[in-house]
C-alpha cells in the first residue's frame, strides 16, 4: 500500500470571515436558525439602495472565504475595505468572485458579459455547470440578474465598497468586538484539543459530527473558527497541492446568536428540532445504521427536498452525525452526543447554574 503524508494542521482567524458569513445569515436567517424580524431590522440600518446591493451580492458572489485567505494578518473588515479600495472598481466583483481553480471559460463567460447580448445555450450550459454555483438554482431570473451585474461591474463594484463600508459601520464594527475575543478562545480550544485527540475525531468534534474519510488526501489543513458560522461547518479548497481551509463553529452552546438574547440559539435549535414528529421518525430510523438522503427518503416516503430540510434542521442542532466518503457522498446517522449536550444546556438553563 502507498505510504500517506501526515495532515499538516496551520491555524488561522480572522474577523473577516465572520464579516461575510454574518451576510449571509442576515440575508438568509432560516438557514442559520436567526430569527427574520431581527435580520430585517439589521438590514434596515442602511438606506435601502445600499441592502439592494447586498442583497444581490449574496446571491451572485460566492468566493468571500478564498478572499478572506488571501488578506493580511490580523484579517479583519478593516483588511477587507483596505484591499476592496486598492483594488479598481471594475476589478472587485473579480476579486470575491474567482477562485484559484475557477474555469477560464466560466471567466471569460463572466467577463465578457453584455447588457445588449444575451448568453447563448452553450455559455448557459457552462453556468450551469460551474461547481462554484452548485448550490445556487442556475433559473432565467438568476442567470439575468448575473448578467445585469457583470455587465456593470465597474458600477457594481463602486455601489458594493460603499454598501460595505456602511454595513460595516452601522453594525459589523460593533459586532466585531464582541465576537473577536470569542474567537481566540475558540482557537485556543481546539488547538488544545488537536494536541489530544487523532485530527479526524478532533473534526468530527469541531463540526458538532461531521465525519470525513479522506483526510489522508489533504496535504495542509487550515482551521479557523467561526462566530456567526455556528454549528455549520464551510470548507473551501485553497490550492492545487490538496490544501484545504476549514471554518469551525466557536461560539459557545449557551451564547446566542442575537446580541442580549437570553436564550441560547443551541437550545432553541435543538428543542425545535425534536418537536417535530418527521425528524424523530428520521432519528428513529437511522440510529439502526447510517443512511444516505436518498435511502431516507424511500425507506420513509418523503419527498427529497422534505428529508433534505429536516436533515439540515437536525444537522443544524447537533443531533445527526454527517459522514463523507471520498466521493463526496454522504451519510447520516444519530448523534447521541448530541441529546447529552441538548439535555445539559436545558438543565443549565433552567436552573441557571
Amino acid at each position: 500500500m502507498p505510504s500517506t503524508i501526515p495532515t499538516k494542521l496551520h491555524w488561522e482567524i480572522g474577523t473577516a470571515y465572520d464579516l461575510f458569513i454574518c451576510l449571509r445569515a442576515l440575508h438568509n436567517p432560516e438557514r442559520f436558525s436567526l430569527r427574520p424580524s431581527w435580520a430585517a431590522g439589521v438590514r434596515s440600518r442602511l438606506p435601502a439602495e445600499q441592502r439592494k446591493v447586498l442583497e444581490t451580492a449574496d446571491q451572485v458572489v460566492s468566493g468571500h472565504i478564498w478572499f478572506v485567505f488571501n488578506l493580511p494578518k490580523p484579517k479583519g473588515s478593516a483588511e477587507v475595505l483596505k484591499a476592496l479600495q486598492a483594488l479598481p472598481a471594475e476589478q472587485r466583483l473579480s476579486a470575491l468572485s474567482f477562485h484559484y481553480d475557477t474555469p477560464e471559460d466560466y471567466k471569460a463567460i463572466l467577463l465578457g458579459a453584455s447588457a445588449g447580448r444575451k448568453w447563448s445555450e452553450a455559455e448557459v450550459e457552462v453556468l450551469h455547470s460551474t461547481s462554484r454555483f452548485r448550490d445556487q438554482p442556475v433559473n432565467l431570473p438568476y442567470l439575468e440578474l448575473l448578467r445585469q451585474v457583470w455587465s456593470n461591474r465597474r458600477e457594481f463594484g463602486e455601489s458594493y465598497l460603499a454598501a460595505l463600508q456602511s454595513f460595516v459601520s452601522h453594525f459589523f464594527l460593533e459586532e466585531e468586538q464582541r465576537l473577536l475575543p470569542v474567537l481566540r478562545k475558540g482557537l485556543s480550544h481546539a488547538q488544545m484539543r488537536a494536541g489530544s485527540l487523532p485530527l479526524p475525531k478532533m473534526l468530527e468534534e469541531l463540526s458538532s459530527g461531521v465525519r470525513y474519510k479522506d483526510l489522508d488526501k489533504v496535504s495542509d489543513l487550515y482551521l479557523a473558527p467561526s462566530f456567526w458560522g455556528a454549528p455549520l461547518l464551510f470548507i473551501e479548497n485553497v490550492n492545487h497541492s490538496g490544501a484545504l481551509l476549514m471554518l469551525f463553529g466557536a461560539r459557545p452552546d449557551d451564547m446566542a446568536l442575537i446580541p442580549g438574547e437570553v436564550v441560547p440559539d443551541s437550545l432553541l435549535r435543538g428543542l425545535k428540532a425534536l418537536a417535530d414528529p418527521t425528524r424523530l421518525r428520521i432519528l428513529r430510523y437511522i440510529a439502526q445504521s447510517p443512511e444516505t438522503a436518498a435511502q431516507l427518503s424511500r425507506s420513509l416516503r418523503l419527498r427529497p427536498p422534505t428529508v433534505a430540510h429536516h436533515l439540515n434542521e437536525l444537522r443544524m442542532a447537533g443531533l445527526v452525525q454527517v459522514i463523507v466518503n471520498p466521493e463526496g457522498e454522504r451519510q447520516y446517522a444519530t448523534r447521541y452526543d448530541g441529546f447529552s449536550s441538548l439535555k445539559d444546556l436545558l438543565n443549565l438553563f433552567i436552573h441557571g447554574d
